[in-house]
């Protein structure tokens, strides 16, 4: 049986003195990752990381793109299409894409129309070579919603979902996943949002190297704690470890549509 942590940031720089602990655990437990990229030069580690540590294999499953915290007035978004197009055997998907209002209070050149403008670019490089979406959605749920019938995309996540229920209805009507990540272990609000999905389109992440709460204070957050995430969906979907297992793992599938 294989484990597939949906959002994880591998080629951040607080993973890189474990990259071979970690490579080595995915290998021995068969856990793929879906590395997520932040922005031109992240997309290009996201890139080189495969080819170093998971060559020839579907362990890692590079996703490249623009995070809304460096979409801005200064990015050169023709140079990342250039990267894309140049490397297109080697994108499995687009990610970390999205919309966030937060990031224009703190950097200068952010602003909503700069963040549109690239995550606009983001959905239409996804579409035009029919490549799955992660979706940073902080504070704009509702505003993706609006746009994404704009564009024919068949596979996209909410990643992080922390909207309201009934837009994580819409994004489950629409045929979306919503990912839940390490919070829902000691999170009752995420818990309750979880209850609310259509267990059909449900995704877990870790969204790693972000720390989390609790019993997981001042801990590296790993690709393994994937485990403990399924174990708690497990009882909250009142079903057994392995089957919810199986149910995740083809969600999972389904979405990087393999």
């Amino acid at each position: 049986m294989s484990y597939i942590d949906s959002h994880i940031h591998l080629a951040s720089r607080q993973y890189r003195p474990y990259h071979e602990s970690i490579f080595n655990l995915m290998l021995q437990t068969h856990l793929q990752c879906f590395c997520m990229s932040e922005d031109y030069d992240s997309s290009i580690q996201t890139i080189l990381l495969k080819e170093k540590f998971v060559n020839n294999s579907n362990l890692l499953l590079a996703f490249v793109g623009i995070h809304p915290q460096y979409a801005t007035s200064s990015t050169d978004i023709n140079a990342f299409s250039d990267f894309f197009s140049s490397n297109l055997d080697q994108i499995d998907g687009v990610g970390e894409i999205g919309l966030d209002p937060t990031y224009t209070d703190l950097y200068p050149k952010n602003s909503m129309t700069s963040q549109k403008l690239i995550f606009y670019k983001m959905l239409t490089l996804a579409e035009q070579n029919k490549k799955p979406v992660s979706i940073h959605s902080r504070r704009s749920v509702g505003d993706i919603l609006e746009v994404l019938p704009s564009y024919r995309i068949k596979n996209l996540v909410f990643h992080w979902y922390e909207g309201s229920k009934k837009n994580l209805k819409k994004i489950n009507e629409m045929g979306f996943f919503a990912s839940f990540g390490p919070y829902v272990l000691y999170n009752k609000e995420k818990q309750n949002l979880l209850r609310e999905s259509d267990k059909n389109f449900v995704l877990v992440e870790t969204d790693g190297p972000v720390r989390y709460k609790g019993c997981f204070e001042n801990v590296l957050t790993s690709p393994s704690l994937i485990l403990s995430i399924i174990f708690l969906i497990s009882n909250i979907f009142e079903r057994p470890f392995q089957e919810t297992s199986e149910l995740l793992f083809l969600n999972a599938s389904r979405f990087i549509n393999t």
